[in-house]
């Protein structure tokens, strides 16, 4: 088993960095070549390598040439020898006017190898072609060139970042990945779901910000399977620590695989909603006896995030999509910025809510479900002390199709909250404040802002919550009255 230099892994870096200097993917990639097994690079094109800045001559590997590479080769010769054919050159009129043997020329045409890296403008002037076109062996038109350069480099990226994770995780925790797939839901982490020899497990990277404490997770998901709570097992590394940090500097930790399925937003079944219900107020009971998380939404959150303030961070938002063509969110952000110059804060006592240590992030994305069951609550990264009642009412317009337009059918959410009421209690004031708290709550958050700040793939998410989110303004607009109204009476009922 060997493995690249150092310096190959810098000028690799270096090169995808100069070719797009702004690409946070790009600059984060510095060095990655350093640690790489060249073995797990099979399908990757040694061209392609090459030119990217890799000298194939630092790579000291054992395998022979697959079959992906020689039929790369193969393609780019014939191509090389139809272009030379077409300038009307013979392969001794190209070794000579290039300096090197026509042994060489010829041995590019047969397949068994290709330019090197300082040839290859040289011999695509003489051909008229681009680079581009001499590693994909073909004639582009532009545009076509542009989308195929594109996605040969993503694909190559994405390529040698699994190779990265694979030597990653055979390093720390000694465990040999078959197969990587990467999660599309969590919109503040990057998650891979990765075969080994061992099992399955999850590899979750955490976003570093003041609401993400991944150094809880571990004692806190111990707590919770020992009282009945389904979660994941978080496992020690080599060094017996639960977190691990790449060569990077980026946390994350490995975990023990859950099987089921995970419905996306709105596509909850009728069970699913009845069943996380009940779990969340069992979590909310259970959590009652671990010691005090930090808190997370409380009167603070209020205080800073004022409708001047959240007007003021819009303006920012709006410039930014105005800068970058996206006009439908611009238009979305317009209509916020119109119902926030129109809006008077609710008055309410964040002190009179019940407070509990809480998932944090409790949402249909985070259930892993069977059959009719739900076989494991996932990250819980975010945990911390809410108002108890944000996290009930937040699930439910992301999780029930009735809400997919923005719209809370009432008698169902009451339905949804007398079952979450079987497990754990809620007094007078959450019930009659609850609709009016996320109301406000929707109105200061500007999860446009999030959206555009975020820096993972899966940023889409803050998109969907932020259209979202404008849509339950109009509806709260209209009828919070009603929600109140008919949450009060639930409360009457109650007592």
């Amino acid at each position: 088993m060997s493995l690249l230099t150092p310096d190959a892994g810098q000028v690799a870096a270096a090169a995808l960095a100069a070719r797009a200097p702004g690409n946070v993917i790009f600059q984060e990639m510095k060095g990655f070549l350093n640690c790489l097994l060249a073995e797990e690079l099979p399908t990757v094109p040694l061209a392609a390598l090459r030119n990217i800045g890799v000298n194939i001559n630092w790579i000291k590997y054992n395998r022979t040439i697959s079959r992906s590479d020689y039929m790369y080769q193969k393609k780019t010769g014939s191509f090389i020898g139809s272009m030379r054919r077409e300038k009307g050159y013979t392969q001794n009129q190209i070794a000579e006017m290039m300096g090197i043997s026509e042994k060489t020329v010829s041995k590019w045409e047969c397949g068994n190898g290709l330019p090197e890296v300082s040839l290859m403008l040289p011999l695509c002037d003489l051909l008229g072609i681009s680079v581009n076109e001499l590693l994909l062996g073909e004639r582009l038109p532009l545009f076509d060139m542009m989308d195929k350069m594109g996605n040969t480099m993503d694909k190559l990226v994405k390529q040698v970042e699994y190779a990265q994770l694979k030597y990653r995780i055979y390093k720390q925790y000694g465990l040999d990945i078959t197969e990587i797939n990467e999660s599309k839901f969590g919109a503040g982490s990057i998650t891979y779901f990765i075969k080994t020899d061992k099992g399955e497990y999850v590899v979750k990277y955490f976003t570093e910000n003041s609401m993400n404490h991944p150094e809880n997770e571990f004692n806190l998901c111990l707590f919770l399977s020992q009282n009945g709570i389904p979660v994941s097992k978080i496992i020690n590394n080599r060094a017996g620590d639960p977190i691990s940090v790449d060569e990077n500097g980026r946390r994350y930790h490995v975990q023990e695989f859950i099987d089921g399925i995970t419905y996306d937003y709105h596509e909850a079944p009728v069970w699913l909603m009845e069943e996380s219900a009940k779990l969340l107020g069992k979590i909310h009971t259970v959590l009652k006896d671990y010691p005090p998380l930090l808190y997370g939404i409380d009167k603070q959150f209020f205080q800073n995030r004022t409708i001047g303030n959240t007007l003021h961070g819009y303006e920012k938002t709006l410039h930014q999509a105005i800068e970058n063509g996206d006009t439908e969110i611009a238009l979305r952000i317009k209509s916020n910025m119109y119902f926030l110059k129109k809006m008077q804060p609710y008055l309410f006592d964040m002190d009179g809510f019940t407070y509990a240590n809480t998932h944090g992030d409790f949402i249909i994305t985070q259930l892993i479900c069977g059959e009719e069951r739900i076989n494991g609550c996932i990250d819980w990264t975010t945990s911390c002390k809410h108002p108890v009642i944000w996290e009930l009412i937040r699930f439910y317009v992301y999780a029930s199709p009735k809400c997919s337009e923005g719209k809370i059918d009432i008698e169902d959410f009451v339905s949804y909250v007398k079952i979450y009421l079987s497990h754990a209690k809620l007094n007078p004031y959450d019930l009659e404040n609850m609709g009016r708290m996320f109301f406000q709550f929707c109105a200061v958050s500007n999860f446009y802002g999030q959206y555009y700040a975020s820096p993972t793939r899966n940023r889409r998410i803050f998109l969907a919550q932020a259209n979202l989110s404008s849509k339950l303004l109009e509806w709260f607009g209209e009828n919070i009255d009603r929600l109140t109204k008919e949450l009060t009476r639930l409360s009457l009922k109650q007592n």
